[in-house]
């Protein structure tokens, strides 16, 4: 005879796995309320709490999800004991819920029982090291790097210890750590760590599985870090490659990918590439995420930033219309997302000529990130640029000479007197004070950007200097000296003279 609890429970599962989430939720609430009906047992309302918790997480009800877990950790308290594997299931429940619900701290903390649990010689070694991968993911989001390399570098440890130096388990843990190398700037170690994962995979026979493409994607970074631009493209490209095969063109770890190297074809000049692959990613995230999603306004936020660099303002309006509503929904209002969007859509109404709605959203864009970050923080500098080239299209020249002024100290204090940023930053201040006439106030400040380019090897923006220094002496009554900077300019860009 079939057991009516197992059939009901049989119905839940077979709803929730047809899509069926509405029905699938008034069937499961109908289970518990049977249980809590009938003679007591612990272990079947444990279960059938669990199962409503995970439906209540689908279908987006989080209070009612926290609530319900909470409750089935109790009854499994009660059933098999608070550090029993039934509980340890409810509980990582729980954390994805946290997760869902970016309370991370509350993930960590469910996850850290979870690992304590599979810990024990009861445990499941194989699970424990799955929970030590989520939680140095987690960790790493939130900067705690050293907390996430000794989680990684336990789950290798037990990996070996259960599976051997070749187990294909190892391969999540080796991308882990070979991306705090990477991010550490330890390039050699990175690439190490990810030929070692892809002689694992390579002896599993997974050539054309997402595992091998997530690791060559990484590899493509390491590459790039290196400065071997030609290289990183390539593996790029077969990571891309292998999650289209593996994972169709429309699943977001591809459609990542895209964005990833529309990036790498911008930097280098192929606009057209970039665009394409943006597109692509942008209807990918919306087809899979919704619009809504961080990830779908990233890839507009993007596309509208290259329609920007190559002078198309009118294409951008409607992409950062959406992405702005996107992220203020996701982040809330004062998120630097929001100030990067917001800031892109001043350089689009600048563009446009509408000066006091570019004005309007720079100044946004500042009060977030200065709230963000401080008043002495280099990522506000991007705003008090664009707010004084609006002044100083304005006629504002005080107003603009006192921004610009503020981002130089604000790159020196951060960086020192000889980063790039303040050689970008004592360019704009001389172009400033060129066409105000204050030609001997403009020379020192071209001078110190020349010194500091030479020093990094710029040749690009070395060339750039060397031109307004020639258009500083042609306007100050000096040609001899313009025409023999405007030479050094041309001759630097066709790489016939070293920086230094």
């Amino acid at each position: 005879m079939t057991d009516p609890w197992q059939a009901a429970n049989a119905e839940v599962i077979t709803l929730m796995e047809n899509g069926r989430l509405e029905e699938a939720l008034q069937a499961a609430r109908q289970v518990v309320e049977r249980c809590r009906r009938e003679p007591p047992d612990p272990s079947r309302l444990a279960v059938s709490l669990n199962n409503l918790g995970e439906l209540c997480h689908q279908s987006g009800r989080l209070e009612e999800g926290e609530e319900t877990f909470l409750e089935s950790l109790a009854v499994a308290g009660v059933a098999y004991g608070t550090e029993s594997l039934e509980s340890a299931e409810t509980l990582t429940n729980l954390a994805e819920l946290h997760l869902t619900g970016r309370h991370y701290d509350q993930a960590v903390t469910c996850l850290e029982q979870v690992a304590a649990i599979h810990r024990r010689p009861e445990g499941n070694p194989l699970e424990y090291a799955r929970v030590l991968s989520l939680l140095a993911m987690i960790l790493k989001g939130q900067g705690k790097t050293d907390q996430a390399r000794a989680r990684l570098e336990m789950g290798i440890s037990l990996v070996e210890e259960h599976g051997g130096k070749s187990d294909p388990h190892l391969v999540p843990f080796l991308r882990g750590l070979a991306d705090l190398d990477l991010r550490a700037g330890e390039n050699t170690a990175a690439e190490a760590k990810l030929r070692r994962a892809l002689q694992i995979l390579d002896q599993e026979g997974q050539s054309g599985q997402p595992d091998l493409g997530g690791v060559i994607a990484l590899l493509a970074e390491v590459h790039l870090a290196k400065g071997e631009v030609a290289v990183a493209e390539t593996f790029f490209g077969q990571a891309m490659a292998i999650f289209t095969d593996s994972l169709g063109g429309n699943h977001p770890e591809t459609a990542a990918l895209a964005e990833r190297l529309a990036g790498l074809c911008a930097a280098t000049g192929r606009m057209e590439r970039a665009e394409a692959l943006l597109r692509q990613a942008l209807q990918s995230y919306g087809e899979t995420l919704g619009e809504d999603d961080p990830a779908t306004a990233r890839a507009g936020n993007d596309l509208a930033e290259l329609y920007l660099n190559t002078s198309r303002p009118e294409l951008t309006m409607p992409l950062l219309e959406r992405a702005l509503a996107a992220r203020r929904q996701h982040y809330g209002n004062d998120h630097p997302a929001v100030a990067q969007t917001l800031n892109n859509l001043g350089v689009a109404h600048s563009l446009r000529g509408e000066n006091s709605l570019a004005l309007k959203q720079h100044s946004r864009a500042l009060a977030i990130r200065e709230k963000a970050f401080g008043d002495w923080h280099p990522a506000i500098t991007q705003s008090l640029e664009n707010i004084a080239a609006i002044h100083r299209q304005s006629g504002k020249t005080s107003q603009a000479e006192e921004l610009l002024r503020r981002c130089l100290a604000i790159w020196e204090k951060a960086e020192g007197v000889g980063h790039p940023a303040v050689a970008q930053t004592n360019h704009n201040l001389a172009t400033l004070y060129i066409a105000s006439g204050r030609y001997a106030e403009a020379e020192p400040l071209l001078f110190a950007a020349r010194k500091i380019l030479e020093q990094s090897d710029d040749r690009q923006h070395l060339a750039i200097i060397f031109e307004t220094l020639a258009m500083l002496y042609h306007r100050s009554g000096r040609p001899g000296e313009g025409n023999e900077f405007a030479a050094r300019a041309h001759r630097l860009k066709e790489g016939q003279e070293k920086t230094r």
